[in-house]
């Protein structure tokens, strides 16, 4: 009788071994496996010693969004059910949270992780992470009233099945909403403490509803938990998909060692798909100038490590 092994994977990433200067595509590719998307030929990424160690140093220019990240992906030899992902991340001195913006996660299938329609989200999901605004609960209560009556709109637009300015009309009303909401921001209180943001997994998965990502608020106990500036931080999560149709997948999250979210969501309708990749994604935003980075701002990573099996 053969016994089937487990498949095990695991990678490290550090940069203890590496020369400080420009983190090179050479270099790079070593690393990751892959091709960079964004940030390197852009010489965003730099390897510097920060405190006495070597850690990879991420620029974010000023007065951008998603334009101004460091995106790639870390692609696994095969599908995963079971997987962990950590990090030690610090954003650089005075940062400016601004409204938010993404950080790195796990994905899984087709992993698209920005806007898009419920038919694109049945074939994959995304798990990154991203950092909010400690007012975002007001920016919840403006879109509110706003989100109820687009949406009447919406089928009101949708019913009339003949009309051949349907889609128009429909990316008309989109292009409203975004407007209103920027105008609530922009009219609303500025944020008190730009220096402090509090963290969420953003998710897009088949049961997603609406056209952004779902916010899950990291918390210690019934408190969030808050990044600032020039502090350490490991964040480390772990995604198990079950086998079981009927039963739903389990996403877990620490920050320091301490729990921070424990759920259960459908990952995936269909089983032909696993968790396949690192998403780094690390921009503001959004796709708007209220979420402009007010100036140049640093983000620096000590190490990255995935198991899973």
């Amino acid at each position: 009788m053969t016994i089937k092994q487990k498949y095990i994977y695991s990678k490290t990433i550090s940069f203890v071994n590496h020369k400080t200067g420009l983190y090179d595509v050479d270099t790079f590719k070593k690393d990751w496996g892959s091709e960079p998307r964004r940030g390197i030929a852009e010489k965003r990424c730099r390897i510097v010693e920060k405190k006495g160690e070597k850690v990879l140093e991420i620029t974010i220019p000023k007065c951008t969004e998603s334009n101004g990240g460091s995106l790639w992906r870390l692609e696994f030899p095969r599908n995963l059910t079971d997987a962990t992902f950590e990090y030690d991340i610090m954003f650089g001195d005075n940062f400016n949270f601004v409204r938010g913006g993404k950080l790195p996660g796990l994905g899984g299938g087709e992993s698209w992780g920005y806007g898009g329609t419920p038919e694109q989200y049945q074939n994959g999901f995304s798990a990154r992470l991203m950092w909010r605004e400690i007012d975002f609960e007001k920016e919840k209560l403006i879109k509110k009233p706003i989100g109820e009556e687009m949406k009447i709109l919406g089928r009101m637009i949708k019913c009339d099945e003949f009309s051949k300015k349907r889609e128009e009309m429909l990316k008309q009303l989109n292009l409203i909403s975004n407007e209103i909401i920027k105008l609530g921001w922009n009219f609303r209180d500025l944020v008190k403490e730009p220096h402090k943001a509090f963290l969420v997994q953003y998710m897009y998965y088949p049961d997603k509803k609406g056209r952004f990502g779902e916010n899950l608020v990291y918390k210690h106990g019934n408190k969030k938990v808050f990044v600032e500036p020039n502090k350490w931080y490991n964040i480390k999560m772990r995604i198990k998909l079950s086998e079981n149709p009927r039963q739903e997948d389990t996403i877990l999250a620490w920050v320091d060692g301490k729990p921070a979210l424990s759920i259960k969501l459908n990952l995936r309708n269909k089983k032909s798909y696993g968790i396949n990749q690192v998403m780094f994604n690390l921009f503001f935003g959004g796709d708007d100038e209220t979420w402009h980075t007010k100036k140049d701002e640093k983000v620096y990573f000590r190490k990255f490590v995935v198991k899973g099996k």
